[in-house]
């Protein structure tokens, strides 16, 4: 069996964890997604004709299937993915993340596969958002003055 370009947006999908997981139904590698079960299998085309569909079982049904243009589902799975895996923003959200993170280590011993929200990165991601409206100038002279220079 040849691994072309289905294949290859299918094993990209089924990496994206969290959301996706690895699988195999019968003999085909597939994706599948862990939050409602759906599948996206790899559809054999001919190398000269090949432009990366995938079979999507939805909810994991057989019964309900379509074939869609992999680069869509991928695309799909990619926005869902970054949502998932953001540092969020508000302060709530980061404590809401930072509670459940800790609180799950202390329930099952184990740590989820998110990461934590670095409070140090989230500093410098909105100094540098800052330095693009104001200018390094202006920004420099605020902290002075945040900080009592």
């Amino acid at each position: 069996m040849r691994e072309g370009l289905s294949h290859r947006i299918v094993a990209f999908i089924a990496n994206l964890l969290p959301i996706y997981t690895n699988d195999r139904i019968g003999d085909r590698h597939c994706a599948r997604s862990l939050i409602d079960g759906t599948l996206i299998l790899p559809v054999e085309e001919p190398k000269e004709d090949e432009e990366g569909w995938v079979e999507v079982h939805w909810q994991g049904d057989p019964a309900r299937s379509t074939k869609v243009q992999g680069e869509f589902m991928a695309s799909i799975a990619v926005a869902r993915y970054v949502e998932i895996t953001a540092v969020p923003d508000s302060a709530t959200t980061k404590a809401g993340y930072a509670h459940l993170f800790q609180h799950f280590a202390f329930k099952t011993g184990a740590s989820l596969v998110l990461e934590e929200p670095d409070p140090e990165s989230a500093v410098a991601e909105m100094l540098k958002e800052a330095i693009k409206l104001l200018g390094k100038e202006a920004v420099k002279e605020i902290v002075k003055k945040v900080i009592s220079l």
